[in-house]
């Protein structure tokens, strides 16, 4: 994942997902999470169970199944987007951030059985518009919403999808299983 546009404008701390481990790192902290929902999904549980706040800058929806839908990554497109959505709808019962969390039908699937759940947390917040520039203090929206934060983790879904959907009754070209999210 590329850094956002005026990076060496914030203040705080930056830093990729692969370059540290939540163990009270963000303790007390109000941290953004930058990336896609595959990414997101990985890695705000452990976040979330440290900061003071957590914002999910969502570039990207996907399709989010629990582990134990596992077995359906060899079934048909139709039934794993089927799942995928019972999934959304009954554990997110807030429309507006359902809405927001829906995929496109050709998004990737990740696997995860927490995110939803931490998500809906009251000092996790998931914001969708797109990124304007970093700031001083935080990240500010093309709304113009500056969201202040102490820390920015960078994340992509490299390796966080285990599946892609095509379109009905088209190929899509990156069908194959990458990994299981850990």
């Amino acid at each position: 994942m590329t850094t956002p546009r005026f990076a060496d404008t914030f203040a705080g701390h930056q830093l990729h997902a692969t370059a540290f481990s939540p163990r009270h790192e963000f303790t007390g902290q109000r941290v953004a999470i930058i990336g896609s929902g595959a990414a997101a999904a990985r890695l705000l549980p452990g976040i979330a169970a440290e900061a003071a706040r957590v914002t999910v800058f969502q570039t990207e929806a996907v399709w989010v199944l629990p582990r134990a839908a596992m077995t359906l990554r060899a079934a048909p497109e139709r039934l794993v987007r089927f799942v995928a959505r019972a999934n959304l709808r009954v554990q997110v019962r807030d429309s507006w951030l359902r809405h927001r969390l829906t995929p496109d039908d050709t998004a990737g699937v990740a696997v995860h059985d927490s995110y939803y759940r931490t998500l809906r947390q009251p000092h996790c917040t998931l914001v969708t518009w797109p990124i304007a520039r970093l700031v001083p203090l935080g990240v500010r929206t093309v709304d113009g919403i500056e969201h202040r934060v102490d820390s920015i983790v960078y994340a992509d879904d490299a390796g966080h999808v285990v599946r892609s959907i095509a379109r009905p009754g088209r190929l899509h070209p990156s069908a194959a299983l990458v990994k299981e999210i850990a």
